[in-house]
């Protein structure tokens, strides 16, 4: 995947060396509010990490196991989304992303996840997705919610966030769950 439409105006890319330098700066923008839910931002501190970062999504998606692009709104950089990690074995992957604040509350990241859905099951021929989520990140879990998401477990301090440990909920929905989900919505 070189690039993935969402819709007219979104879509997600595969980022290249040369994108770096807006990663880093949408990332050092963002970062007090993307503190709140990310645990890595203290590991990106310059230019060079976000280069890093974007070999590591390049190696992962040569190796199969995950496929992690930016969302471009109009040709702007305003996050990221993908898979990680893709886990073919077993027919599953899970999908994680964030938004820029200014685009937050748009239906942008609704609709990145839901083409990832699609893509999941229709190209990559997986059975199942999950969303692991902060216990009180409730933006993110109305994203799941709407998407036909099912909670399924609770996991105890699963994430350390700089100075203190959050609980995350894992939401799943299955190959049969998402077709049901979407001819109910059409």
């Amino acid at each position: 995947m070189e690039k993935l439409a969402v819709s007219d105006e979104i879509c997600l890319k595969l980022l290249a060396l040369s994108d770096a330098p807006a990663l880093f700066t949408l990332v050092d923008d963002n970062r007090q509010y993307l503190k709140q839910w990310l645990p890595w931002l203290d590991f990106t501190q310059s230019v060079k990490d976000s280069a890093e970062f974007i070999k590591t999504t390049h190696q992962q998606l040569h190796d199969g196991l995950g496929l992690m692009g930016g969302i471009y709104v109009k040709h702007t950089l305003v996050g990221m989304c993908g898979y990680h990690p893709i886990d073919i074995i077993n027919g599953s992957a899970s999908i994680g992303y964030w938004l820029a604040k200014q685009y937050q509350g748009q239906g942008i990241a609704t609709q990145c996840v839901s083409r990832l859905i699609d893509y999941a099951f229709e190209t990559l021929a997986l059975n199942k997705v999950s969303l692991s989520i902060a216990e009180h990140n409730y933006k993110s879990q109305d994203i799941a919610l709407r998407l036909g998401f099912v909670s399924k477990e609770f996991k105890p301090d699963a994430e350390f966030l700089y100075d203190h440990r959050v609980n995350h909920i894992r939401y799943w929905v299955s190959r049969e769950e998402w077709l049901a989900h979407k001819a109910h919505i059409v």
